[in-house]
């Protein structure tokens, strides 16, 4: 199921680093925090305000740890402090890293000369999330992760591939385009398609490998 995105241009409200370091007890540490209030920012920023410090310090400990089980358990704790769509929110923002690193590349480079708002880099965050479940979904069902491919299953594979990064690329930039003005469009555009590439090569890559 394709979790809800919010439109929101909310952001969440600004507390002093020293004041948001003490409500993480012995977690101090900056980057992270740092890196968990870039990464939720939106799901904060919907949070009931009531609930934000606490969601904030569980979503610290989550992503200072490594152990599995525990993440389980900090993801049951957070969704008890979420509604339902936010819940959803939060399952597809804990493993969106990847497009959160493109975001900020492709924001900092346009940043100088047509610089996006907080509105808009959600609607492109959201936009690449939803397509990226809808890709991630036509990918398992290519069986990639088999450990052998016979010649026609690999040339099926590539055909599929490429018709899957594509179909990714163009629902993508059509749905965020409205948000965008053209050369903010353009420049993300330029951005995907390089990324894309790569993607589909690293992927005929791991194909022809099998």
């Amino acid at each position: 199921m394709t979790a809800p995105m919010q439109s929101s241009s909310v952001q969440p409200a600004a507390a002093p680093k020293e004041e948001r370091l003490l409500a993480t007890g012995d977690i101090g540490d900056v980057a992270l925090l740092a890196h968990v209030e870039h990464k939720y920012r939106f799901l904060i920023a919907d949070a009931n305000p009531a609930q934000v410090e606490e969601l904030r310090q569980r979503l610290l400990e989550r992503e200072s740890q490594a152990s599995l089980a525990a993440r389980e358990q900090l993801d049951a704790q957070i969704g008890r402090l979420l509604s339902a769509e936010g819940f959803e929110y939060f399952q597809v923002l804990k493993e969106s890293d990847l497009e959160q690193h493109h975001l900020a590349e492709y924001t900092g480079g346009i940043s100088n000369v047509a610089p996006l708002d907080a509105r808009q880099e959600r609607v492109v965050l959201d936009a690449k999330l939803r397509q990226k479940q809808r890709y991630s979904t036509v990918m398992r069902d290519l069986g990639l992760d088999r450990d052998s491919l016979s010649p026609a299953e690999r040339k099926y594979a590539h055909e599929k591939t490429s018709e899957a990064l594509k179909r990714y690329l163009d629902e993508f930039l059509s749905e965020v385009s409205p948000a965008l003005t053209p050369e903010q469009y353009t420049q993300l555009k330029n951005y995907e398609t390089t990324e894309f590439d790569r993607e589909l090569a690293r992927l005929q890559q791991k194909i022809n490998a099998k």
